[in-house]
């Protein structure tokens, strides 16, 4: 289940890059994510483009959405005050990779469905949260979606967080580290030798 939930956040933080999405200050939360979704589900609809094609492109512009460098420290709880300027870089650098290639091949067998919006509530600091459902075509069943949308100083919205079933991902994710972190000793060192093991599999 957690998989298939880390799947689905994922999923939706990957999309082409085009004009629409550049500036998407000029869009509203709804539109944001209704865009996102949609162009996600178009693409992995597309019976033109092979398997390959969808993970290399999920893998180029998985950044265009995703606020990584926010989220990356995020999760790390108290322990990011460990972090050096340098460690900093890399862990980040880190997190990127570890996303785009633990999780591309999954996403790229996702199957098309169906998007709608169900409502959003501005919570001011706290983001924007954007309730959707999404009906798969392998699925009868109907999956919740909630978006926790941030915005930058830009103006453009970045996905901070999406919560499916009931569990907010970065704050899940979030739980895992820090666990993780106090049983050694807060040595973020070893969190980032463990994700490249994860990586070198």
């Amino acid at each position: 289940m957690i998989k298939k939930i880390l799947t689905l956040f994922l999923l939706f933080s990957f999309l082409p890059v085009n004009s629409a999405l550049s500036d998407s200050k000029i869009l509203s939360p709804k539109d944001y994510v209704t865009y996102i979704a949609q162009e996600t589900l178009n693409v992995l609809g597309n019976k033109n483009k092979s398997t390959d094609e969808k993970v290399e492109n999920i893998t180029n512009i998985f950044l265009s959405n995703l606020a990584v460098r926010e989220i990356s420290l995020f999760v790390l709880g108290p322990y990011r005050r460990n972090l050096d300027s340098v460690q900093k870089t890399e862990y980040i650098n880190l997190i990127k990779r570890f996303v785009s290639e633990i999780y591309s091949i999954r996403l790229a067998s996702f199957p098309s469905g169906d998007f709608s919006i169900l409502n959003s509530t501005d919570n001011g600091r706290s983001g924007i949260i954007v309730k959707t459902s999404i009906q798969f075509l392998n699925d009868p069943n109907p999956t919740k979606i909630d978006w926790r949308l941030i915005k930058k100083q830009n103006g453009n919205f970045k996905i901070f967080d999406i919560r499916v079933v009931g569990i907010w991902m970065a704050q899940e994710q979030r739980s895992t580290f820090t666990s993780f972190l106090s049983k050694n000793n807060g040595n973020i060192g070893k969190l980032m030798d463990r994700l490249e093991k994860q990586l070198s599999k």
